[in-house]
C-alpha cells in the first residue's frame, strides 16, 4: 500500500460529500480508460462510497499553443475513449468548446465547478507540468468537496523519487532501487466497472459525440495561423499500441549502438512514443512491461541487482531492452521528478538553471555573435546552416525531430539569438507550437539541457555559449551519415507550405 498512498494527494481539506451523486474523475492528462492509477482511485472510491463513477474529459478551445495539430491528436483520442466508455457501459462525459458564434453550442463556463457540486468526491491526475497543476488547484480551492490528486506519471511515485537530482546518474540509482517493490503495484490493465460505478447518472450538458468527419470539424475551427494534424499519427490507445508493437517488432533491434544516429523515422530506431505518453494514450507502465517480454516471461526476479545504479545491464542482459528502458524510464523521469519539486521554476533560465551555467550565459552576455534571426526567421528555418534548417522543417511537417538533431537544433538557437532570454523564448515557443509532445515536463527540461541543465562545464571556453557543451553541425556531419536524413526531409512538405494551410500530406 505505500507505493499507493505515496501516488495520492489531497488538494484540498474539504471533507467527502455523504449526499453526492457520483464520484468524479476529472480525466486531464492520463486521457486513457486502462492502465490509469487516476482511474483506479476513482473506482475504489466508488465502491466504498457505494457511489457512480462519472468520467469527465474536456477540451477547451483556447489554452497555450492551441493548434489544429494538438486538437486532433487529443480529440481522436476522446474519440477513442467514447467508444470504449460506450463499451463498457461507463459515464463518460466528454466535453468539447465551440465557437461562441455557433448556435446551440455547449458553454463550458463554469461547468466542470457545476460537476464538482454534485459530486461526493473529485480525483484527478497529478501532473507536475504546463496548465494541470494550476487547473487542479484553482478548483481544490473553489470547491467544497474533497479533491485528489493522483501521479501517474511513472512506475515509481515520483515523491518516492527523494530530492532534487542534478543529474540522471544521480536519479538512476534511486530508480533501480524502488523498481522491483513498486513494480506489483502498476495500475490495472483491465479494470474492474461493476454494477455500481457503471450505474446511469443523467448528464448536466448536452455531452461531446465523435463526429463523422472530425478533420472537417478542425479546419473550421478559429486557430489562426495553420498548424496542420500529422495524419502519419494519430492519436488514441488503439494507435499508440500499434506504435509500441511496431517499434518493439522492427526498431528495438539495434537501439543501443544506434539509437543516437540521425536518420528517417523508418531507417532509424526511435520509438515515437512521446506524444502518445504525453496526451496519457499510453501508459509508461505499459511501454516498459511490454518491452521486458520482448525477452521473454520476465519477472521482477530477473533484475540485475549487481548493476543497480549502472547505466547497463540492469533491467536485462539484453543490450537493446536495457538501452531503451534507461532513456523511457531514467532519462524521462528526471523531468518529470525536476518538475515535481520545482514546479514553477521555467518561467526563466535564472529560475531554472544552476549558478554555473547562468553565470557563463550572463558573463557572455555581451559578446558578439556571428550570426542573429528573427523568430520569424527560426520559424521559417530561414538560416544559414541546411541543417539546422532541415530539422526545423522537420518539426512543423511531422510535429517531432530526431532527439540527437533537437540538442543541436537548441544549442544553435542560444548562439545565433542576441541574449540567452530571447533564446529561451524563441525555443520554447517554437517546441511547444509545433511539437506533438511539447509542453511536457522533458519539453522543458530538454530545452534547459541546452542551457546547462543537467549537464557539466565545459572546456575550452567559448564565446556567446561559455563553458556550455558546444554543439556544430559540421561536427555532426562528421560523426554521422547525414544525406539519408536530408532526403528523408526533402519528401516533407516545405514549411512555407505547412504554414500556408497547404499541406494536404
Amino acid at each position: 500500500m505505500r507505493y499507493n498512498q505515496a501516488r495520492l494527494r489531497r488538494l484540498n481539506t474539504e471533507p467527502l460529500r455523504a449526499n453526492g451523486e457520483y464520484v468524479l474523475y476529472w480525466m486531464q492528462i492520463y486521457r486513457r480508460l486502462e492502465r490509469n492509477h487516476a482511474l483506479d482511485y476513482a473506482l475504489r472510491c466508488s465502491r466504498e462510497l457505494g457511489k457512480p463513477l462519472v468520467i469527465y474529459e474536456g477540451l477547451r478551445l483556447r489554452y497555450p499553443w492551441a493548434s489544429a495539430r494538438t486538437h486532433a491528436f487529443v480529440l481522436a483520442g476522446m474519440a477513442a475513449n467514447h467508444a470504449a466508455a460506450k463499451e463498457r457501459g461507463l459515464n463518460y462525459w466528454a466535453f468539447v468548446e465551440t465557437p461562441k458564434h455557433d448556435r446551440g453550442s455547449p458553454d463550458g463556463h463554469g461547468l466542470l465547478h457545476r460537476l464538482a457540486a454534485r459530486a461526493a468526491v473529485v480525483v484527478t491526475d497529478d501532473y507536475p507540468c504546463y496548465i494541470v497543476p494550476g487547473q487542479s488547484e484553482a478548483l481544490a480551492r473553489t470547491t467544497d468537496v474533497g479533491v485528489f490528486a493522483v501521479d501517474g506519471n511513472s512506475v515509481v511515485p515520483l515523491s518516492l523519487l527523494g530530492a532534487p537530482i542534478s543529474a540522471a546518474a544521480h536519479l538512476r540509482p534511486r530508480l533501480h532501487k524502488a523498481f522491483a517493490e513498486a513494480w506489483p503495484h502498476r495500475a490495472k490493465a483491465r479494470p474492474v466497472f461493476d454494477e455500481i460505478a457503471t450505474k446511469r447518472v443523467s448528464a448536466p450538458f448536452p455531452t461531446w459525440t465523435p463526429p463523422r468527419d472530425l478533420g472537417a470539424v478542425i479546419r473550421a475551427l478559429p486557430f489562426g495561423e495553420p498548424v496542420p494534424p500529422v495524419t502519419s499519427m494519430p492519436g488514441g490507445t488503439t494507435a499508440a499500441r500499434a506504435r509500441l508493437a511496431e517499434f518493439l517488432a522492427k526498431r528495438l533491434r539495434g537501439y543501443a549502438e544506434a539509437r543516437s544516429q540521425p536518420r528517417a523515422p523508418q531507417d532509424g530506431h526511435a520509438s515515437g512514443l512521446s506524444p502518445y505518453l504525453h496526451f496519457g494514450h499510453l501508459s509508461i507502465e505499459e511501454v516498459v512491461e511490454k518491452a521486458l517480454h520482448t525477452t521473454g516471461d520476465w519477472d521482477v526476479h530477473e533484475l540485475r541487482l549487481h548493476h543497480r545504479g549502472k547505466r547497463e545491464g540492469f533491467f536485462s542482459d539484453d543490450a537493446d531492452v536495457n538501452g531503451f528502458l534507461d532513456e523511457a524510464l531514467t532519462w524521462r523521469d528526471v523531468g518529470f521528478q525536476w518538475h515535481w519539486h520545482r514546479r514553477a521554476d521555467t518561467a526563466s533560465l535564472q529560475t531554472a538553471l544552476p549558478g554555473w551555467a547562468m553565470g557563463s550565459l550572463r558573463a557572455h552576455a555581451s559578446d558578439p555573435r556571428a550570426y542573429t534571426y528573427s523568430i520569424e526567421e527560426w520559424e521559417a528555418g530561414a538560416t544559414h546552416d541546411p541543417l539546422w534548417n532541415a530539422a526545423q522543417r522537420e518539426l512543423v511537417a511531422t510535429g517531432t525531430i530526431h532527439n540527437y538533431l533537437r540538442m543541436l537544433w537548441g544549442k544553435k538557437v542560444i548562439e545565433w539569438s542576441k541574449s540567452p532570454d530571447e533564446a529561451y523564448r524563441t525555443l520554447v515557443h517554437l517546441n511547444n507550437k509545433y511539437a506533438l509532445d511539447g509542453r511536457d515536463p522533458n519539453s522543458w527540461t530538454g530545452i534547459l539541457w541546452c542551457f546547462g541543465l543537467f549537464d557539466r562545464p565545459w572546456a575550452p571556453e567559448r564565446k556567446v555559449l561559455g563553458v556550455l557543451r558546444y554543439m556544430s553541425s559540421a561536427n555532426t556531419a562528421k560523426k554521422f551519415k547525414l544525406d539519408p536524413y536530408y532526403r528523408y526531409v526533402e519528401s516533407l512538405p516545405t514549411i512555407e507550405a505547412v504554414r500556408s494551410g497547404h499541406d494536404r500530406s
